[in-house]
């Protein structure tokens, strides 16, 4: 709970002194109030009852007098009867309501209570006496009568009085415990400012003393800070306002402190740097001189390679033209290589064409071979036929061996046609997987070509660009001899500005030893 309470803000911890009190002026106004009410309400409430009981006591012996002066006027004017017995029964029904009364104002007081019971006792004997007819009573027992009735109405008029008694008694009980009540909201309320105020004064102390704690821890960071003391930090952990201010002083302190360790060392590498921009300097200078010697040499030489240059650019130019009339050729020669194997296709194709014919002519010759056969046979059965008709079958004879003879002959022609057919069927063959190889070679002589001339046109782009480089170089050799003369001049102003460098390279070994100067005035 402490820390939590450090972290809040300044004008919580504040706040927290200000609403004890406050709370405390609230409790004791509260306390202040609620005695005020009870005892306002505990006197009126007493002031009621006793004011009732009063009234009731009163409209008690009111009506109980009223009901005694009825009774005596019934005995002495019997002729009124019927009135005054209406007026009996109206006393006796207030006297009946006031003591209902009675018995709820002192219920809660047990000698009242009972000093109510004993009244209506007492009335009710009053009334059942005052009820018997005693006309024909005699002097004694009316003298008796007349000292019980006397004795009957002094204890209802006492009872009375002793009503009035316990209504002022209890009034005078109220009294004296709202006089205790106050002295006791008194004291209590005394109590509450006395330890609202004592914790008003410890909240308030124990704020103060925190806060004087941070504002000590970063008034002494704040005092070395000024003195050049990095190494402190406030130590502060809160994070109210304080803690917030001595955690941003930390973090500046800190920061400041890096930016003295880097100054520092970047002293220390500047004045390294001053010595080595010196050495560099006195280097710069030597290798100016040297540089401007040789410049002269350099001039001489790039005029020479430039002629040369110009000569290979000449012979690469006459190489070029060789390359465009071989890369002619090339073409041409692809060209026919191509419409060779467009021929070899189509004679093929032709060929192809040769063979399907000759198994065509190869099948009509079995269909003639066929027909001869069978007009052989025709021909050996009409010879047949012919001899069995004897002279009249000679002259058919001749024409079925003619015949015969013709189809033989048909047979063997037949027969040397098929040889033919066939040998032309297997030349076809041949040359049908000649051609196929020359149009294969002439395929990879033209492949041969193709890559031939790409060789060539590559030959003849690098021939070009070669020339293209060659004379670019020819230029460039000029552009450096006219280089060199501006090497020359920039070499003398090289000279110059190492003068000039020297001369920085000791300012900055001057700058280095001020800032060593001014951080050695810092401790970190």
């Amino acid at each position: 709970m402490g820390s939590w309470f450090e972290n809040r803000s300044l004008r919580t911890k504040v706040a927290a002194a200000v609403l004890a009190s406050t709370a405390t002026g609230v409790v004791v106004g509260l306390a202040g109030i609620g005695a005020v009410r009870q005892l306002n309400a505990d006197s009126a409430e007493a002031q009621r009852s006793n004011f009732t009981v009063m009234q009731a006591a009163g409209s008690l012996a009111e009506n109980v007098e009223a009901f005694n002066k009825d009774q005596n006027a019934l005995a002495l004017y019997p002729a009124l009867e019927d009135a005054l017995t209406t007026n009996l029964e109206a006393d006796r029904a207030a006297v009946d309501d006031a003591l209902q009364v009675l018995q709820t104002e002192l219920a809660a007081d047990a000698e009242g209570r009972e000093l109510v019971a004993k009244t209506a006792a007492d009335w009710q004997a009053y009334v059942e006496f005052v009820s018997v007819d005693r006309s024909g009573d005699s002097a004694e027992e009316l003298a008796e009568s007349s000292k019980e009735y006397q004795a009957l109405g002094d204890a209802v008029a006492s009872d009375r009085a002793a009503l009035e008694d316990i209504s002022a008694q209890r009034l005078a009980e109220t009294l004296d415990r709202g006089s205790d009540l106050a002295v006791q909201r008194t004291v209590l309320i005394a109590a509450l400012l006395v330890a609202g105020a004592a914790l008003s004064l410890l909240i308030g102390e124990w704020v103060a003393r925190r806060v004087r704690r941070t504002v000590t821890q970063v008034t002494r960071l704040a005092e070395g800070l000024a003195e050049g003391d990095l190494t402190r930090s406030s130590g502060v952990t809160t994070r109210d306002e304080v803690g917030r201010m001595a955690a941003a002083l930390d973090a500046g302190v800190g920061r400041l402190r890096d930016v003295v360790v880097q100054v520092a060392g970047t002293a220390t590498t500047l004045q390294h740097a001053a010595t080595e921009l010196t050495l560099v300097s006195k280097t710069l200078d030597e290798a100016a001189l040297a540089t401007s010697a040789q410049a002269g040499s350099v001039a001489a030489a790039s005029s020479g390679m430039s002629h040369d240059l110009q000569t290979v650019s000449a012979g690469s130019a006459q190489v070029g033209a060789a390359i465009s009339a071989i890369r002619s050729s090339t073409h041409e020669a692809a060209q026919v290589a191509a419409q060779a194997v467009d021929m070899a296709v189509a004679t093929n194709t032709i060929v192809s064409r040769l063979g399907d014919s000759s198994s065509e002519i190869a099948t009509v010759v079995k269909v003639i071979t066929s027909i001869a056969e069978q007009t052989n046979l025709l021909a050996l059965n009409a010879t047949i036929e012919a001899a069995r008709a004897g002279e009249f079958g000679k002259g058919f004879a001749v024409v079925a061996g003619e015949v015969k003879e013709l189809a033989q002959e048909t047979a063997k022609a037949t027969e040397d046609i098929a040889g033919r057919v066939q040998s032309i069927q297997t030349d076809t063959s041949g040359a049908v997987s000649a051609i196929g190889e020359i149009s294969s070679i002439i395929e990879r002589i033209n492949g041969i070509q193709l890559t031939i001339t790409s060789a060539v046109e590559q030959q003849a782009a690098t021939t070009h660009e070669m020339s293209g480089t060659l004379s670019r170089a020819a230029g460039g050799a000029d552009g450096i001899a006219a280089s060199i003369g501006d090497v020359s001049a920039a070499t003398h102003r090289t000279t110059e500005s190492v003068s000039t460098a020297r001369e920085a390279a000791d300012g900055l070994a001057a700058t280095a030893d001020e800032l060593h100067l001014l951080v050695s005035q810092f401790r970190y």
